[in-house]
């Protein structure tokens, strides 16, 4: 009986050889490939994970090899421990977690070498300069969430979702099909945390609701005032967590013919407001509320002491290519309610660009934004690059990283030494998540993809990733909460009317045309 289970599992390992699968082993000498031509460049590899900085907890940066070979052999090592072979018959590499994690976790600061081999259909093999990389000994937050939706006119197929970032496990936080196909979006965590935390939901059927996160419970907020529609879109949390910034934006689509982004966004009008979770008021004040400027993406300083935000001229919707944002703040008292004077931190003209989505490291060190050629919505701008600036001296500088293509949506890990950002450089069209490492001096290495199980898994995704945000642990909330949530706000009482010391203005009123049979991602233009 043993020699025959013996028999077939030598027939199966042979079997699974042969149908092209890897052959994985650690480096002790069990594979050595001891004839071979060197050439003077590494191997095109896809993803690109070379010369790059990497976390000591991230999931294997699986590949696929892009030269013609019939076989494959790849070697990764370091300085100490067993490195890991793989050989296969197929140019992609998947690299096996265990020995990976070990590697990684027991040569911090120091590097981490690929050796590729290929071998023809002569059996000649040819090895290749060895690939290396950087391991950091600063960790990444564990979990990365964000939105994926699938590129269309309306909203289909859109959820937020939270990605195991030491694996490839990834797990739903809240699906739009859960409440009759509206929008989920614009999700924010208090210093990158899960418990406390943000979402924006948008459905005709279900109301407006800001789903707010606290202990374990979800609550749908009704922001809806004389001077609020409701409609929240970005969000920021306050570090004493009582107090959350907003935008209310009213964005249309436009439509290009010839251009290397066939869409884009106009703001009609964006208002900022407080949220006081203590008292459950709404309040604002008239500089951020101005009848002649839009006002949008919130951000508080890292004290508390001040809101910063950009802002723009308020112009008609044939000018769209004229908007450019200013980046700007004005100091809020939390005790009092006072607000102070209103500031030019920088301002659009100085970046020859538009200002939009500031973000604070977790020191308040470093301010990260986004410059593009003009709009407050970059995410559908045919370039946009990322720019850092340090806040003690008001120094900025385009960072290296930014690629010719759109570079958005960038968060902070929680320990201030990665970034999380969006980017459309792999194809110009579809948005991935990409991370770089960043040092106590604030240079910035070169980004990496998220790794994938499979290294081909982004040349056949039509989604698209928003908002990537890291967060040091699961969010626990299931999805059945948020729906619950959302499916009771009809009943919510909305929250009391803004006090301050200039109200601000309404938004426009809806156009008078029937309503949808559900609600559209944007308003329609005539």
């Amino acid at each position: 009986m043993k020699n025959r289970l013996s028999y077939l599992f030598t027939l199966i390992v042979l079997a699974a050889l042969l149908i092209g699968l890897s052959y994985c082993a650690s480096n002790n000498g069990r594979i050595a490939i001891d004839e071979f031509i060197s050439v003077e460049r590494p191997a095109a590899i896809y993803p690109d994970y070379t010369d790059t900085v990497i976390p000591p907890n991230i999931a294997p940066l699986n590949f696929q090899i892009r030269e013609k070979g019939t076989r494959y052999f790849v070697r990764i090592y370091s300085e100490r421990g067993e490195g890991i072979d793989i050989y296969t018959r197929r140019p992609r590499i998947e690299i096996p977690i265990r020995p990976w994690r070990r590697l990684l976790s027991i040569n911090q600061d120091r590097k981490l070498f690929f050796d590729i081999y290929v071998a023809d259909d002569k059996d000649q093999w040819t090895k290749f300069q060895t690939i290396t990389n950087t391991i950091a000994s600063d960790g990444l937050d564990r979990y990365l969430t964000y939105r994926k939706i699938t590129i269309c006119v309306q909203w289909k197929d859109m959820g937020i979702y939270q990605r195991d970032l030491e694996n490839y496990r990834e797990s739903l936080v809240l699906h739009n099909s859960s409440f009759g196909e509206g929008c989920v979006h614009c999700h924010s965590f208090l210093n990158n945390s899960p418990d406390k935390m943000l979402m924006q939901v948008r459905s005709t059927d279900y109301g407006t609701p800001m789903l707010l996160t606290q202990n374990g419970k979800v609550t749908a907020v009704n922001t809806t005032t004389a001077v609020t529609p409701g409609k929240v879109g970005f969000a920021s949390w306050h570090p004493n967590a009582n107090v959350i910034a907003f935008s209310i934006n009213k964005y249309s689509m436009l439509y290009h013919t010839t251009a290397r982004e066939v869409r884009d966004v106009f703001d009609n009008a964006a208002d900022l407001a407080l949220y006081l979770l203590d008292s459950k008021q709404v309040i604002s004040t008239g500089g951020i509320t101005r009848p002649d400027r839009m006002e949008t993406f919130p951000e508080w300083s890292r004290d508390g002491g001040y809101l910063y935000f950009c802002s723009a001229p308020q112009l008609p919707d044939e000018q769209y290519s004229e908007v450019r944002c200013d980046l700007m703040r004005i100091s809020y008292d939390c005790k009092t309610r006072k607000w102070g004077t209103l500031e030019t931190v920088l301002s659009a003209q100085q970046v020859n660009g538009s200002i939009t989505q500031p973000r604070f490291s977790p020191d308040g060190r470093f301010l990260l934004f986004n410059v593009s050629q003009y709009s407050d919505f970059p995410i559908h701008q045919a370039k946009s690059d990322l720019y850092l600036m340090e806040t003690e001296t008001g120094r900025h500088r385009r960072l290296s990283i930014s690629s010719p293509r759109c570079d958005t949506w960038h968060s902070w890990s929680s320990n201030g030494r990665w970034i999380a950002f969006n980017s459309k450089r792999l194809d110009g069209r579809f948005a991935r998540p990409f991370f770089s490492y960043v040092d106590q001096s604030g240079k910035v290495y070169k980004p990496f993809v998220l790794p994938q199980k499979d290294p081909t898994f982004y040349d056949s995704l039509i989604s698209v990733y928003n908002m990537p945000e890291l967060i040091r642990t699961k969010v626990s909330i299931k999805s059945k909460q948020f729906s619950k949530a959302i499916f009771g706000y009809k009943n919510a009482p909305a929250v009391s009317a803004i006090t301050g010391a200039t109200p601000g203005r309404p938004l426009p009123a809806p156009k008078a045309n029937p309503a949808p049979d559900r609600e559209m991602p944007w308003e329609q233009r005539e």
